[in-house]
């Protein structure tokens, strides 16, 4: 349950207790090659996943589509895919970099507003350094918590109006 002092309470609440540790995320790392990184992607059922060096930071993140893509393009348009190449190249040429991650003690509004477009984010230390991720689902899941909780404040409060 929540302890509100207002109605901005969620929105302002550090996204912390959210973060989905990074020993239970899938990863990939940028030397890999496209045909393994494919091979996670489609073994652990997912779409994407974030790209950590051997640093522990993160680089970007791949994706199914960003793997097919960029065979279309060494392909030059060719309609015909040649997944032969796959081994030789690495994750790196593929990956989107445009996802470096958010600071675990970022506020839930911040956080909503860059999942509104996206599944998960990579969360960071203030090293730089991967430490889980936050998924769209979590934030969600927390939103209908809350105005579920603001509903049955309502009815109880009209209920003890009635009688």
């Amino acid at each position: 349950m929540f302890e509100r002092d207002d109605a901005r309470y969620l929105f302002s609440r550090e996204i912390k207790e959210l973060i989905i540790p990074k020993e239970n995320v899938v990863t990939v790392d940028p030397e890999w090659s496209l045909e393994r990184a494919l091979l996670v992607l489609t073994r652990r059922q997912t779409s994407s996943v974030p790209v950590i060096n051997k640093l522990s930071q993160v680089e970007g993140l791949i994706s199914k589509t960003d793997i097919l893509d960029f065979m279309l393009d060494r392909n030059c348009g060719n309609q015909s895919f040649d997944f032969s190449g796959l081994s030789n190249h690495k994750v790196l040429e593929a990956m989107d970099r445009n996802h470096q991650g958010i600071m675990a003690n970022s506020i839930f509004s911040f956080a909503f507003e860059i999942l509104v477009n996206r599944s998960y984010i990579p969360i960071i230390n203030e090293k730089n350094q991967f430490v889980g991720i936050l998924t769209r689902k979590v934030l969600m899941e927390k939103v209908i918590e809350y105005f579920q909780q603001e509903y049955l404040e309502v009815v109880g409060k009209q209920k003890k109006g009635i009688q």
